[in-house]
């Protein structure tokens, strides 16, 4: 299973993304146009016990019946997407930046944490 997981804004302020495997966590965060730091690449092993927590935290049939497909970006706002591929089954989903899904929200809060950790 592969997890995806990002945001994209508008105006070239910045837009990031975390891909998630059993091995390993890799976060690349492109930062907005005007900083002098091009770019925050990052890369980290996932534990067993990470991963495990990582797949708890999804409910496949939830997920899979979440139908979000915003397009703020195209108006210069935000929006946050999700995809799951597993196999043969792939989903994604993407959402206005910072909304809180009932049915996802456990994954939310890992991405989040993940976010934090990635970018001190």
């Amino acid at each position: 299973m592969v997890i995806k997981a990002g945001f994209m804004c508008g105006w070239g302020s910045g837009e990031d993304s975390l891909i998630i495997t059993s091995t390993t966590i890799k976060y690349v965060y492109s930062v907005p146009a005007k900083s002098q730091i091009p770019e925050i690449n990052k890369e980290r092993q996932t534990s067993t016990s990470e991963w495990n927590n990582i797949l708890n935290s999804i409910n496949l049939d939830n997920f899979l019946n979440l139908n979000y497909n915003t397009c703020n970006i195209c108006v210069d706002g935000c929006d946050e997407w999700i995809s799951v591929k597993n196999d043969s089954m792939s989903h994604q989903i993407r959402f206005g930046l910072g909304l809180k899904i009932d049915s996802i929200k456990p994954l939310q809060d890992i991405l989040s944490q993940l976010r934090s950790e990635f970018r001190k």
